[in-house]
């Protein structure tokens, strides 16, 4: 699977059919009625994804985190992590799943975190799981540079992904998203 190259392949991202050449979604931006970019469009980073053995057949699968910004701006729309593994072969995507984290229960007087789009996903050798990391940022955080993340890990069940802990909220060290 570590052959095949994401950043030129088309995926399916909820129901819509993404191609992606040289990294970005082909066709995707126009221009408004005064030649500004218009709609937003998918990305995928070489090297944010991860490789690992999810499913215990020896064999790797890839881990593939997607990011959707607004056409000529830095600002992330949408997100997905997609998940593949080979059969006969080729590709083929697992079930999505719901790795988004809010930070706070819905309704905590005390909770001043807001989740900022963007992931970074990882293969846990100890766990056999996919770590994600979400980032949250506070009320005085630059969008660009949020202050706090926390991991969790995720396993396949040969069905589905299941969350199998929830780590605690620390300091980021990211200096930028």
């Amino acid at each position: 699977i570590k052959k095949i190259d994401f950043t030129n392949f088309t995926h399916r991202v909820k129901t819509v059919s993404v191609k992606i050449k040289n990294g970005l979604q082909v066709g995707s931006c126009s221009k408004d009625d005064e030649g500004s970019p218009t709609g937003e469009i998918w990305n995928v980073d070489k090297e944010n994804i991860a490789y690992g053995d999810l499913d215990g057949d020896g064999k790797a699968e890839a881990i593939v985190p997607m990011t959707a910004n607004i056409c000529g701006a830095n600002m992330l729309t949408d997100e997905a992590v997609l998940v593949y593994t080979l059969k006969g072969g080729k590709a083929t995507k697992l079930p999505e799943f719901e790795y988004s984290d809010d930070a706070c229960e819905a309704g905590t007087e005390d909770c001043n975190l807001n989740r900022v789009p963007g992931v970074i996903v990882e293969y846990d050798v100890e766990t056999k799981a996919i770590a994600v990391s979400n980032y949250f940022a506070t009320e005085d955080d630059a969008r660009c540079c949020p202050s706090f993340l926390r991991k969790s890990w995720f396993r396949w069940d040969k069905t589905k992904f299941v969350e199998l802990k929830k780590g605690k909220i620390e300091a980021s060290k990211q200096e930028e998203l």
